[in-house]
């Protein structure tokens, strides 16, 4: 079937109508399979879980930050972690919209609801574009967009991915690649170029690779284009959207590269059958990985069927005319596009290639294109614009028919593919309106968070990890009174340099040395720590539990009259017996004198990690002077072989020892001045390090824990 070459201006006026009529369409649909009073933009509680929350905290957190260079960054969401509302995946273009509008917008507001009832939207008014320069037969163009708009992949991420559902992005390069090169074309393809990267990085790329087809198609295939043209439209291309990345946040020192590339692959079986739909429909066939759901890509029984349609047909074709087909196939002005989508399947797959649950073959790659290629970690999705050509060709199979023939073929084809998919669209539908009726945003009423605001400029999270979505709590507070926070969750984090500062404070929680401008909350894993670590708190310090968070307010009561909180038990170190030797491995009986700093012990001794680590033991009081035998190793790599260690009781310097590989290593026998220790038994160690650093630094591996201390065993014994 050929494409029409041109409209005449009345066609285009029937198409731009029907296109309207389509988008209108695609919003009644939206309707049916979401519950469509996520529109509401002062309705939250339904982004409260997973990545919507993400979504909708970044823009909670960059409404409030001042307006700077680039405009999507975010300041206080992460502090340290914090990026951009790139990394936040906040959907840019309409964040940055809103807060030009934020004095006259409530607080509770969200834009998500409206941005996926538009989407549905724009998948109907190009799906309609796209089909149109095909078929003018109406109950074709109405059927067809009616199978665009029910993707499952698109509603697959409309449960999750918010910024992900702009399939209409794709459905649009492709109508522009198929579309006649007349007027202001070349200006559509730079706008819809330019304004990919401000919804999100994976779509940019996929209209980059149709792109790209186009250049190929008109620039070498056809030749209609000049090598000055296409160089000229694709430096403007690329110019423009590296560009407007900069003002929306992308080059930030980000972990772009995290991995995942291989495990969030597309299954073999992927198009042809459940694999990846695991989370809505229990009982579908499992990938080779749990990560598959990325490359989600099933087309539909009534998709597949017509896909076999046009294949008998072009089989047939082929050996009623032999030799035409070739010919035929070299003009043919999908070769450009077919290259460009061998090439994006080829990256869905992935170099780890599995079909069902197993891996048939893994291509060993170098670490420079592992790493190269972890920037498109969830490749399975790269195979949404090969869906879109797959589903265009499955309607474009049934119009070599006569058109009676033709639609009831068609609307077969249709029934079959609601047939098969109707359980899906049934459990995301509930699922929906589950989500709406029964999640919300956790609320924080207590009078002390306006207190604690007026004193207190940060949250710190201790230990700062994401677990069990604890931090959506944690954002929801700082977002909701000001504070900045610096344990954010979001797609990329920056590079490891960069969170330094956060880890390091972190550690010093644990030693008792205490931001005075930050609010620290307890996560659940770090509630037996706390215990211990609130013996070396200063006594101005406050602890309480409000609103369910465990609090520490540093100099909490430095004001006589500060209410909420209480001052901390003092609880004694670990006993430990005089003459007992202790051993830090896994199976030791040291683990219990290891208050800070200290990794997972391994098989007989355990590595320091970071710049410091704290030993804490009780003995009882007394005027005896004691000393410690300690058992340790420095790490001394070829590429860094001295350490200096200084060792610090009660703030009063027991020792500095100096490391050098190669060398004798110092004695490690320290004393312990009985003045030090006689009022309370208490006795802190603190081992800070001039070089902790990680084997993936010295190019040993990639363990990437800053080391500087082994320790394998102490023994407290009497002078």
């Amino acid at each position: 079937m050929k494409v029409q070459l041109s409209f005449d201006a009345e066609q285009e006026r029937v198409v731009q109508k029907l296109a309207l009529v389509a988008a209108l369409t695609g919003a009644i649909v939206f309707t049916l399979l979401l519950d469509p009073s996520i529109v509401d933009p002062f309705r939250i509680g339904w982004l409260a879980s997973g990545d919507p929350a993400q979504s909708y905290l970044g823009w909670l957190f960059f409404r409030h930050e001042p307006w700077s260079l680039p405009l999507g960054l975010t300041h206080t969401m992460g502090m340290e972690q914090a990026g951009s509302i790139v990394y936040s995946d906040s959907i840019p273009l309409l964040a940055i919209t809103f807060k030009l509008l934020r004095a006259w917008l409530p607080e509770a507001f969200q834009y998500h609801g409206l941005w996926l009832c538009a989407c549905y939207a724009l998948q109907g008014y190009f799906a309609l574009r796209l089909l149109a320069l095909f078929t003018s037969r109406r109950s074709v163009l109405v059927l067809g967009v009616l199978l665009f708009l029910l993707s499952p992949i698109m509603l697959f991420r409309a449960q999750w991915h918010l910024a992900l559902t702009a399939h209409w992005f794709i459905v649009a390069a492709l109508y522009l690649y198929y579309a006649p090169p007349q007027g202001r074309r070349t200006l559509h393809w730079l706008a819809l170029l330019w304004l990919a990267p401000l919804v999100h990085a994976y779509l940019m790329f996929m209209v980059y690779a149709i792109w790209a087809a186009y250049l190929l198609r008109y620039g070498v295939l056809d030749r209609r284009w000049s090598i000055g043209r296409v160089a000229t439209a694709a430096v403007l291309s690329v110019a423009g959207s590296v560009s407007i990345m900069w003002l929306a946040g992308y080059f930030l020192d980000m972990d772009v590269s995290s991995g995942g590339f291989g495990y969030f692959s597309m299954n073999l079986l992927a198009p042809f059958s459940w694999i990846g739909a695991g989370p809505v429909l229990p009982n579908s066939p499992q990938g080779a990985t749990s990560g598959q759901y990325e490359g989600f890509n099933h087309l539909g029984m009534g998709i597949l069927m017509a896909l076999m349609l046009g294949i008998f047909h072009a089989i047939a074709t082929h050996f009623r005319q032999p030799g035409s087909a070739a010919g035929n196939w070299q003009k043919a002005p999908e070769l450009a596009l077919i290259l460009s989508c061998a090439v994006l399947t080829l990256l869905a797959i992935s170099n780890e290639v599995t079909l069902g649950s197993r891996v048939l073959f893994v291509l060993p790659m170098s670490a420079k294109i592992t790493s190269a290629m972890n920037v498109f970690r969830a490749s399975g999705r790269l195979f949404w614009p090969v869906y879109y050509l797959l589903m265009l060709a499955a309607v474009r199979s049934t119009l070599r028919f006569s058109r009676p023939v033709c639609i009831r073929v068609l609307l077969l084809f249709f029934v079959v593919q609601l047939f098969d998919l109707f359980p899906f669209y049934h459990a995301i539908n509930r699922a929906s309106t589950a989500t709406v009726a029964n999640s919300k945003f956790p609320v924080f009423p207590s009078a002390f968070w306006a207190q604690a605001r007026s004193r207190y400029a940060n949250i710190y999270v201790i230990p700062g990890q994401y677990k069990d979505g604890e931090n959506i709590a944690y954002e929801s507070l700082a977002g909701a009174h000001g504070f900045a926070i610096d344990t954010a969750y979001a797609a990329r984090l920056p590079a490891a340099a960069l969170q330094e500062p956060r880890q390091i404070r972190h550690e010093r929680f644990f030693e008792g040395l205490l931001d005075p401008n930050g609010l620290y909350l307890m996560q659940s894993s770090a509630l037996g720590s706390l215990k211990t670590a609130q013996r070396l708190f200063p006594p101005d310090t406050g602890m309480g539990l409000i609103d369910g968070m465990t609090i520490v307010a540093p100099g909490w009561f430095k004001n006589a009259s500060a209410p909420y909180l209480h001052r901390f038990d003092i609880n004694d170190f670990a006993d430990a017996a005089i003459g007992e030797t202790c051993v830090f491995g896994k199976d030791g009986n040291g683990i219990p004198y290891m208050l800070a700093g200290w990794g997972e012990p391994g098989d007989d001794a355990t590595w320091s990690v970071g710049p410091s680590a704290i030993l804490a033991f009780h003995v009882p009081p007394g005027d005896a002077d004691l000393k410690i035998v300690l058992n340790v190793d420095a790490y001394l790599p070829e590429a860094f072989p001295h350490l200096t260690v200084n060792v610090d009781m009660n703030g009063h310097r027991l020792a500095r020892w100096q490391f050098e590989r190669g060398k004798p290593p110092p004695d490690t026998t320290l004393p312990l001045p009985s003045a030090l220790n006689q009022t309370d038994g208490n006795i802190a160690l603190r081992f800070t390090f001039d070089q902790a650093r990680s084997p993936s630094e010295s190019g040993e591996s990639v363990d990437a824990r800053k080391l500087a201390l082994l320790l394998r065993s102490a023994s407290i014994q009497r002078k």
